[in-house]
């Protein structure tokens, strides 16, 4: 604020702080002229203040209600009419305003001055008006005085009577107990567990003990509805954050942005999956297995997780215009699907508009510049940020249960659901228990196909040409803003597919051979592959594919600079994706299972047969042929065999469990060399146990 003048400049003052500066003649000027600032005098300021005290911080009629605004205008039109009269030279009293010849008077002046009749009377336009009652003079000079005083707004005419009386805290009839009890009732009806008023209030009396000093004042607790109505004061920002939690509060109470984020197609976009609230047949035929009777019992209401499911859909658009640009239905929200969804965001699309029969042409190719998504485990991973990086993407992480973060794609999930899969056999409702009279699962009919079908042609041919009322659209179609930024800015062109194959494609690791490559056992092979093969001595190499194209693959091999290509030798599948060509590989293995049987009966019968007649096998049930390999070991083992003399016992022994025998056994002696002859004195005779020791009978034990 202006406060004053120097030789330099303007001294100005803030209105924040107090704090004084000097800013020259010229920014002041340049702001005036740019209209940068707002030039109200002092006079001007003081007045606007004044006002505003009066009506309670109304400056402007807009402000009003629309019935206050109404009777507003015709006491303006009399004020005005008022002045009419005193230019006539009448003298404005309060007893010539009650004058019945003035009061008709001012009825006529008000029908002229407001341009239509009957302004002051009852009228009849479906429902009886009543009449804007003409009051006494003495509130008419009122309103004349008011409307003079206040620099001629009408806002000063407002009704104010219910201002008389006390207020603020003079009007308080409430002691401090009693204030503290609703406090306390209203912090524990702010609750995430969302309980009800009723039951609160009744409990809480029975934990609220007021003080001693409460009891003295003759403490009497508060009625439930002196509660309700200053939860009604309460701020519906504040109620929100307390009941729905500070993860949820924040998508439904969060201010949105006004700004145009984005100019080009293609220069930002959203990501984002959500669980559909429709259950899918997996296989759309019916199947059954053979079960016990006691497992039919226990699963008599139960499903197998693969029967029946719900499917999550990855869903990415374009901020700028509004078109939807990829959408992929899975079992799980998972890095691979991500991929695909850019995959197809980067492509073109005429495949799903012949296959699904969309009348009008879906969004063209386009380069992504910048993609947001929220912290989920879907986007947030190597293998994605390494495919954004790699294709010229700047990704940009939101916060994980914010929908504000990426508001664009968010609301498509909703319009989806409430205009599509509201009406589908299967719908499931957008909450546990919100559909108690429908069963979701047993009325599920379409397939995984018939779904994506449903989905494709509804973001082809009606999404992009419904009027759009987002920011930046002004009523525009997402198809029309899109051929508008297109013509104006110029496209984005989308990644080469060198680059869509090793960025956004999925890789394997494989041996080359004379046939070439194989992966998901598709065969490639080119005339530079062979070439190359035929010199190295690692013949590992790494296959990059785009799902989308199988036509040619990009190999690149660890140590070298170079990029072989190869191309798809079996031409059949030349035009199908590969999830196409799995399910048609899978669907000529599995075929009818009985047909299979039968024809490797005959290819073992075949077998058999030949083996029979060749006399190389013989018969099994002869003992030479199973008894074969035990003689050849039995051989073997004799070839192996080392010969050794094995060392005699080093005392005198008797064989094995003889020791108590009382016969005689020969003493087994260590042979060390010679016998020699043992001498013995002449005197001595051999005595008959020397020669034949026998042990002498037991008579006692020895125990």
């Amino acid at each position: 604020m202006v406060a004053g003048k120097d030789p330099e400049g303007y001294v100005v003052e803030g209105l924040d702080d107090g704090e004084c500066i000097t800013i020259s003649y010229k920014r002041v000027d340049d702001a005036i002229r740019a209209g940068n600032c707002e030039v109200i005098s002092p006079s001007q300021l003081e007045a606007a203040k004044r006002l505003s005290d009066f009506t309670g911080g109304y400056t402007r009629m807009a402000q009003l209600p629309v019935k206050e605004q109404v009777d507003v205008r015709k006491r303006l039109i009399l004020v005005l009419a008022i002045e009419r009269l005193e230019a006539e030279g009448h003298k404005i009293t309060q007893r010539f305003l009650c004058r019945a010849d003035i009061r008709k008077r001012l009825k006529d002046l008000g029908d002229e001055i407001g341009g239509e009749k009957g302004l002051f009377s009852a009228r009849r336009t479906g429902k009886t008006e009543a009449s804007f009652e003409i009051l006494s003079g003495r509130t008419l000079q009122k309103y004349l005085k008011l409307y003079r005083e206040y620099g001629e707004n009408p806002v000063a005419l407002m009704h104010r009577e219910n201002l008389k009386g006390p207020q603020g805290d003079a009007r308080k009839k409430l002691n401090t107990f009693q204030e503290r009890f609703i406090d306390y009732v209203i912090k524990h009806f702010l609750n995430a567990t969302k309980v009800k008023l009723a039951p609160l209030f009744e409990l809480a009396k029975t934990q609220f003990l007021p003080a001693v000093e409460g009891i003295a004042q003759g403490f009497e607790f508060p009625s439930i509805t002196t509660i309700r109505t200053r939860l009604k004061a309460v701020s519906a920002t504040i109620k929100t954050l307390g009941r729905e939690g500070k993860r949820q509060g924040p998508n439904l109470k969060g201010a949105g942005s006004t700004d145009i984020r984005a100019l080009m197609f293609g220069e930002r976009t959203e990501v984002d999956q959500v669980l559909l609230s429709i259950f899918t047949d997996k296989s759309g035929q019916l199947s059954c297995r053979t079960m016990s009777r006691s497992e039919a019992a226990k699963k008599a209401d139960e499903l197998d997780p693969d029967e029946i499911q719900r499917s999550w859909l990855n869903l990415t658009c374009d901020v700028a215009s509004g078109m939807p640009l990829g959408w992929v239905l899975s079992e799980t929200a998972d890095a691979d699907h991500s991929m695909a969804l850019f995959r197809m965001a980067t492509r073109d699309k005429t495949r799903e508009k012949v296959r699904y029969g969309c009348e009008r042409e879906p969004a063209p190719a386009v380069g992504l510049m910048i993609s947001s998504a929220d912290n989920g485990t879907a986007t947030r991973n190597g293998k994605v940020r390494a495919g954004q990086l790699g294709v010229g993407m700047t990704a940009i992480d939101g916060r994980t249960y914010h929908a504000t973060d990426k508001p664009y794609v968010e609301s498509k999930f909703g319009t989806l659901q409430w205009q599509v899969l509201n009406f589908l056999p299967g719908y499931a409702g957008s909450k546990p228990g919100e559909l108690p009279g429908y069963d979701p699962k047993g009325s599920a009919k379409l397939t995984h196909e018939q779904l994506f079908g449903i989905i494709t042609r509804y973001f082809v041919d009606e999404y992009p040409f419904a009027a759009s009322r987002g920011t930046g659209m002004f009523g525009a179609t997402p198809y029309q803003k899109m051929e508008e930024l297109i013509e104006t800015y110029g496209p984005i062109e989308p990644p080469g597919q060198e680059d869509r194959r090793i960025h956004l494609g999925v890789s394997r690791t494989v041996s080359i051979t004379s046939e070439g490559v194989k992966i998901f056992n598709l065969p490639y092979n080119s005339t530079q592959l062979q070439q190359y093969a035929d010199k190295a001595a690692d013949k590992k190499v790494t296959v990059h594919l785009d799902p989308d194209d199988l036509r040619k693959v990009s190999i690149t091999i660890e140590g070298s600079n170079k990029i072989l290509h190869a191309r798809l030798t079996m031409t059949a599948l030349n035009d199908l994706t590969l999830n196409e060509a799995i399910e048609l590989m899978t669907a000529a293995v599995a075929a009818n299972p009985v047909k299979r049987q039968l024809y490797e009966d005959h290819l073992w019968k075949a077998k058999e047969r030949r083996a029979k007649e060749m006399g190389f096998f013989s018969s099994p049930l002869v003992p030479d042929s199973y008894l074969g390999v035990e003689a050849l070991q039995k051989a073997a083992d004799a070839l192996l065999a080392v010969e050794f003399v094995p060392s005699g016992p080093s005392a005198p022994t008797v064989p094995p469990s003889g020791i108590m025998d009382r016969g005689g056994h020969p003493a087994v002696h260590k042979v060390t060399g010679p016998p020699t002859a043992i001498k013995r004195p002449q005197s001595e005779k051999p005595s008959s146990a020397a020669s034949s020791p026998i042990f002498k009978p037991i008579k006692e034990s020895k125990l």
